[in-house]
């Protein structure tokens, strides 16, 4: 079966919770065209970074036009492959391609130097967009130099990191109400919220295994 946290993940942005500052960024700069640019995605595990991703991905290209990737499989040659086919317009009811590098302290340093010249060249159709947590971006930093131009090279959306709870409970209780999970008051749920650290893939992983029902 599908996990919950893929099953209910959100496949709009009017469906994500807890980051509507960022999606209202997003919108804004939808209206002016994401084609041609870079974004870099850093949140805390678990509060919406690879759904934001995929959704600004489907701004701009279909489904099979878009290549999610993690980010330590990428060399060098792969990359080069990867500017070769995304110079041609993608094809469907949208004309974009999108790239989506997850984990992307995971980046090697000659995939990072050659990470400086694609995105100064990205064609008009093409979006990338990359994802971290907050503490690999950190370290990331400190062991490649090139890690501050490559980041200066990307538009970079922070996703919120506090006053994350009532949204997430809330919307845990949601789906543990549709499955048939639930049998808790929200007060239950925060606390879940709070011992996962703001996690929801995690707390619907609980919820997912029987932790909201009655007792």
């Amino acid at each position: 079966m599908i996990p919950l946290f893929e099953r209910y993940r959100p496949r709009s942005f009017a469906e994500v919770v807890g980051q509507d500052k960022v999606v209202a960024r997003i919108q804004a700069l939808a209206k002016r065209g994401l084609g041609g640019r870079a974004f870099w995605l850093t949140g805390q595990s678990g509060t919406g970074k690879t759904t934001l991703a995929r959704l600004l991905a489907a701004e701009v290209a279909d489904d099979f036009m878009i290549r999610e990737i993690d980010a330590g499989t990428l060399t060098v040659s792969a990359l080069t492959e990867l500017e070769q086919e995304t110079a041609l317009s993608g094809w469907g009811n949208k004309a974009g391609r999108a790239v989506i590098i997850n984990e992307s302290h995971g980046l090697r340093r000659d995939t990072i130097r050659q990470l400086l010249v694609t995105l100064e060249r990205i064609p008009g159709h093409v979006l990338w967009i990359f994802t971290t947590t907050n503490e690999a971006q950190e370290a990331l930093f400190e062991d490649y130099p090139d890690a501050s131009p490559l980041l200066s090279r990307c538009l970079r959306l922070d996703l919120a990191r506090r006053d994350l709870a009532k949204a997430f409970a809330l919307r845990a209780q949601w789906i543990a109400q549709q499955e048939g999970l639930d049998g808790r008051p929200l007060d239950t749920y925060l606390r879940l919220v709070q011992k996962h650290r703001q996690n929801l893939r995690a707390v619907l992983q609980e919820v997912e295994a029987g932790a909201m029902l009655a007792e």
